[in-house]
């Protein structure tokens, strides 16, 4: 800048402040490591993977957990598990490459292997609330609320106010049946963040199993407002319809979901449970096998299933189902379903089976009834008693009406993916 410039800037400034007098400021070039947390920044996360590998050969201390956090970013969790497990095997006090590691194992669906790791991670670091309330997560997905609530608990000592610290306690609280408790959570996070739609939902499910359905319908109607396609709180909306007795506003809430969500089997199963409680037995059943098709090793489907082809009249299925349920329960497949339901389910459904046979037959006499009974249930490694096979047998007079009212109508159950 020339005296007669610097001259002419100081005058306007003196007057109107009008001219900047310093010299431009030269731009600081990025280092290679800022340039590849740039480009991560923007999205370009390809580029950013190959300008962090390329950092890692060059021995940059930082880049190994930058480009793991890069691969996990783009779904890549397998690579960046290679990378993190040796390092985290030659320092067990890196906190860093322990989060990254959970979270690896974690997309990988790693299940016992993430808990462990996240848990590793907030004894190094535990005020960490992504870490905790994700270990919570996943303990209460594997159906261990007792332990998510210790985590949750331990991580509000150090968050008293955390909205997502509460909501995962108030979900592992009412895991637990302790619904005052779950309750009192819930309503403090509705009151420290009421866009929290997560909050909402758990209050929602606790005052639906506390039989406050007017107030649960309410509470999953504001979740809803803040998040209008949540998943959990439709669904649970339309579990909150049916119990009220709005079946038709149900199904049809259920029916778009499933179409929306076409492979969620959870989804399907709840609109078998609609259908089955609007009558349409058949409806039912195709959308168990479908929940079936798409998960085939959940007991309780195939529990829902016998059920439902019970009151169908299709006992010879039922019993399969129920077998199929016994089966997989026996091969310790991880379902809420206890083995002695399931025996009572197929024993049920064998009486069904052998009952409507001999109506169907018109053998109405009850010589060697017990004994067929009791071969049937041997043959099924059911074990029972005269006197249980007499207690069932007074319990299943719908279902044998059922059945028999198909004697000379269908001869064969409508066939799906449930069909064992």
């Amino acid at each position: 800048m020339s005296r007669r410039q610097a001259a002419a800037c100081l005058l306007l400034i003196g007057t109107l402040g009008l001219c900047q007098c310093s010299a431009p400021q030269v731009v600081k070039p990025l280092t290679p490591m800022e340039h590849a947390l740039q480009l991560r920044e923007q999205g370009r996360l390809a580029e950013a993977e190959l300008a962090f590998k390329a950092l890692t050969d060059r021995g940059e201390p930082r880049a190994v957990l930058e480009l793991a956090e890069t691969q996990i970013l783009r779904g890549h969790h397998a690579d960046a598990l290679a990378l993190l497990k040796p390092r985290l095997a030659a320092d067990i006090n890196d906190a860093d490459a322990a989060g990254l590691l959970a979270r690896a194992y974690d997309g990988l669906g790693r299940i016992d292997e993430a808990v462990a790791t996240y848990a590793r991670r907030l004894t190094l670091k535990p005020d960490d609330v992504t870490a905790a309330v994700r270990m919570a997560d996943l303990l209460l997905a594997r159906g261990d609320p007792d332990h998510a609530s210790r985590v949750a608990y331990a991580g509000l000592k150090l968050h008293p106010d955390e909205p997502r610290l509460l909501v995962v306690a108030a979900r592992a609280m009412l895991a637990r049946g302790r619904l005052p408790t779950a309750l009192e959570l819930a309503q403090r996070v509705t009151e420290l963040a009421p866009r929290n739609a997560d909050a909402w939902l758990v209050l929602g499910q606790v005052r639906a199993l506390a039989g406050d359905l007017a107030e649960a319908e309410a509470a999953l109607k504001v979740a809803l407002e803040i998040v209008p396609d949540g998943r959990d709180a439709q669904s649970e909306l339309a579990s909150v319809w049916l119990e009220q007795g709005a079946t038709d506003k149900a199904l049809k809430l259920l029916q778009r979901m499933v179409t929306e969500l076409p492979t969620d089997a959870s989804l399907w199963n709840q609109l078998a449970a609609a259908k089955h409680k609007a009558g349409n037995l058949e409806g039912a059943i195709a959308a168990l096998d479908t929940a079936i098709g798409l998960q085939p090793r959940r007991p309780v489907l195939f529990r829902n299933l016998a059920e439902v082809a019970l009151d169908a009249g299709w006992p010879d299925r039922a019993v399969q189902a129920a077998a199929q349920a016994r089966a997989l329960v026996q091969a310790r497949v991880q379902d809420a379903v206890a083995m002695p339901e399931l025996d009572a389910l197929q024993l049920r459904a064998l009486i069904v089976s052998v009952m409507a046979q001999r109506l169907c037959r018109r053998d109405r006499s009850s010589a060697s009834l017990e004994q067929e009974l009791l071969t049937a249930a041997q043959k099924s490694a059911i074990k029972t008693t005269p006197a249980e096979l007499t207690a069932a047998a007074n319990t299943v007079d719908d279902a044998v009406r059922a059945a028999v009212s198909r004697c000379h109508t269908a001869p064969t159950p409508p066939a799906g993916p449930g069909q064992p």
